[in-house]
């Protein structure tokens, strides 16, 4: 990844500030995409295109804390296969950090979301990464960053001591929705040698339209050139629905230097669910551009597919 820094010189205006540096990274895609009785969209097949630019700054005092900020702009075609959508940025994240201690605060994410303790979605299949191990995964609150996410006010607090990590995340609630809204979440993560195992666990305020309390644990790890991930988890909104438990795997073989092949499967969710499958295969061309394309079955029994080309810088 190419960056742009900024030298330190030209950002520091004050004393006891030992470094700071200001980092634009981003990617794009193109490619084309087929959903099987795509609705709203009347189009099965269309073209896919997006562009992201992320813009990172950092500080650090000369005690050794780290101050950063963060916002991301986005582009998107649209819904009706226009070349242009809603787009622009999202709200700014920040975060303060020391030895093994980490707290964001603004437009971040909450603990499921974050990967800090567990593998949600895994090794996806498609250049979009279309469907994953969480394809039927229904019902649970996920705060994220991004101009696509709900820009929710979420404090989170992290804390690493060797192999073992505990997190907690409290989102404020949404004065556009009359009533309680807020959610808690807390989670734990163990690394032993290349594998971990975590557990996540939160409750949402009435108000939302995933109220109740929320689960989940997962695995990951990898033996050699193969690699895995494992999630199982619950929640009241698909229990009240007569829905089962939610269950997923996935898995990623590198078949060479350059390719590797991803597949997964994901089960349970609401009771009208079908099991949700795909296989995927993407192949670098080095210098951050990859060649990937991948078909599977979504939750509603209907065959997704894409391909196409997607690079960073």
């Amino acid at each position: 990844m190419k960056k742009i820094l900024f030298a330190s010189t030209a950002l520091v205006a004050t004393a006891g500030v030992a470094a700071a540096d200001l980092t634009w990274s981003g990617s794009g895609r193109l490619g084309v995409v087929y959903t099987e009785d795509n609705t709203p969209n009347a189009q099965e097949t269309y073209l896919d295109h997006r562009f992201r630019l992320t813009v990172n700054g950092v500080t650090e005092t000369d005690g050794g804390v780290k101050f950063e900020g963060r916002i991301r702009w986005q582009a998107d075609d649209s819904s009706d296969n226009g070349a242009g959508a809603t787009g622009g940025a999202g709200a700014a994240g920040f975060a303060v950090s020391t030895g093994g201690f980490r707290v964001d605060v603004g437009h971040v994410s909450d603990v499921f979301d974050s990967g800090d303790v567990v593998s949600w979605g895994g090794n996806g299949v498609g250049y979009t990464g279309f469907l994953d191990q969480a394809a039927n995964f229904e019902g649970f609150r996920k705060q994220g960053f991004g101009n696509g996410a709900a820009d929710a006010q979420t404090i989170k607090g992290l804390y690493s001591i060797s192999d073992f990590t505990v997190n907690a995340s409290y989102t404020l609630n949404d004065r556009d929705i009359a009533g309680d809204d807020d959610s808690w979440q807390i989670g734990a993560g163990y690394n032993f040698g290349a594998h971990r195992i975590g557990a996540m666990y939160g409750d949402n305020g009435d108000a939302h339209a995933s109220a109740g309390s929320q689960w989940a644990i997962g695995a990951d790890g990898s033996f050699g050139d193969f690699s895995y991930t494992a999630l199982v988890g619950d929640n009241d909104v698909t229990s009240d629905a007569g829905g089962d438990i939610m269950v997923g795997l996935s898995g990623a073989y590198a078949v060479s230097a350059a390719g590797t092949v991803t597949g997964f499967v994901s089960t349970g969710g609401a009771s009208s669910n079908d099991t949700s499958y795909g296989i995927g295969y993407a192949h670098s061309l080095g210098g951050g551009v990859s060649l990937a394309a991948g078909v599977g079955s979504n939750s509603g029994g209907n065959t997704q597919a894409d391909a196409g080309v997607t690079f960073s810088f």
